[in-house]
């Protein structure tokens, strides 16, 4: 059996303040890489990025409150937030995560609903913030953009049918798998001997995600360690033989 995975203590979540010293304007060709906006023209990105405010925040900082109003869209410009929901007994379940060019807040936005998650930074983060006001007129304007949300709210609403779907009737070997599979899919880039997930995840993390506890995830972690399908010797997880792990989910 291969060396005990050695996992730091997950932290508590905890909102310590914006690391703000203002509202800062964002770069117009940083707005043109975000999905979102990748089809707007000169003068709509400039407009757009007359209207649209950065704000940072640190490590663990929760950016949005279940039950907040929902008066703002949010573009994730740097680093990863986790997008999470607590139980009726007060358990956290990560529901997905979100990474450079995604957005979030769209819903209560287009609705005036309240939050209906509860998002976090998982590292050092930067968001860009659009007002409802100035998002709905920005929609009206873009027949693209319009359709970009569409599309985006409809592959987000699969993602969850599936996920539901799995949580039903898959293992937890094969959930870890499959959730695996998806941070190689999102977070992965080639390294000698296979792909480096450049999102680190505490185990904590990685049993909010597939709905188990941090123990079994760490044994799990293990045994597709002594399968070498996975190796955990540095701070990032390879993934070292792709097609046995993906055969998992079959």
């Amino acid at each position: 059996m291969g060396a005990a995975y050695r996992q730091p203590a997950s932290a508590a979540w905890s909102p310590p303040p914006v690391q703000k010293a203002s509202d800062r304007p964002v770069d117009a060709a940083l707005l043109k890489r975000v999905p979102l906006f990748s089809e707007f023209g000169e003068d709509d990105i400039t407009a757009v990025a007359g209207v649209i405010q950065s704000r940072r925040f640190a490590k663990h900082a929760v950016l949005v409150h279940e039950g907040d109003a929902g008066d703002a869209l949010f573009v994730v410009v740097k680093g990863n937030v986790a997008v999470t929901r607590l139980s009726n007994e007060g358990k956290e379940s990560i529901l997905s995560i979100l990474k450079e060019g995604d957005f979030f807040g769209e819903m209560g936005v287009l609705d005036s609903s309240p939050r209906s998650a509860t998002i976090k930074a998982l590292g050092d983060v930067e968001v860009a913030l659009l007002w409802r006001k100035d998002f709905l007129d920005l929609l009206g304007r873009s027949a693209q953009m319009s359709l970009r949300l569409v599309l985006t709210l409809s592959t987000r609403l699969r993602a969850t049918n599936q996920a539901i779907q799995a949580a039903s009737y898959q293992d937890i070997r094969t959930r870890l798998a499959s959730l695996l599979m998806n941070l190689e899919k999102n977070f992965g880039e080639p390294v000698d001997g296979g792909t480096r997930l450049t999102l680190r995840l505490t185990n904590q993390e990685m049993a909010n995600m597939i709905g188990t506890t941090r123990e079994t995830v760490n044994r799990m972690l293990n045994r597709f360690w002594d399968e070498k399908l996975i190796d955990m010797r540095t701070a990032n997880v390879v993934i070292t033989d792709h097609d046995k792990l993906h055969a998992i989910l079959r």
